[in-house]
């Protein structure tokens, strides 16, 4: 479905289109594609070894997430325009609880993959004192500051740690 136009993709939007699906271009998705498939493997094997599975797949019809470039695709995809499972599964021919699941297995693959190559984004800090040092480290830092509203606790210390102090915030 969405993966073939993604792959019949030519011509000078290519590049633009491929990026605004995915994130990255065809050429660094292709050999991010190599590293993914080889740790998605790496996971089955470990996987089989704990016992969680009894056999590596293989065989069987092919699905719409049969190669390790269709699960990248499916897994940048997702990241990238975050829609819902439902939309997700609807345009990838599954259930919304297979993209779901599907999302849930191949995000440590993916994870493992941008790790060996020495590319994973660095987690958040835990405490002032990574906060200070990753602030010197790079020159330029931005803040998301927005702040979103929740649904009022009932509970009343609750509902008192939750009030920002704001009244009428969203009409």
């Amino acid at each position: 479905m969405l993966y073939e136009k993604f792959i019949g993709l030519d011509g000078e939007k290519r590049d633009r289109t491929v990026k605004s699906l995915i994130g990255l271009g065809k050429a660094k998705f292709d050999a991010l594609a190599i590293a993914f498939g080889e740790s998605c493997r790496a996971m089955n094997e470990e996987r089989l070894r704990q016992g969680k599975i009894k056999r590596i797949p293989s065989g069987g019809p092919k699905t719409e997430l049969s190669s390790p470039e269709r699960k990248l695709f499916f897994l940048l995809f997702y990241l990238k325009t975050y829609p819902t499972f439902d939309v997700l599964g609807f345009h990838f021919g599954m259930s919304s609880g297979h993209a779901h699941n599907h999302v849930e297995n191949l995000l440590p693959a993916l994870q493992a993959t941008l790790s060996a190559l020495g590319i994973l984004p660095e987690k958040a800090p835990g405490t002032p004192e990574e906060f200070m040092q990753l602030v010197e480290k790079y020159d330029d830092l931005v803040i998301d500051g927005t702040e979103c509203a929740c649904a009022r606790p009932q509970d009343k210390p609750l509902r008192d740690e939750c009030y920002s102090g704001k009244k009428n915030a969203i009409p």
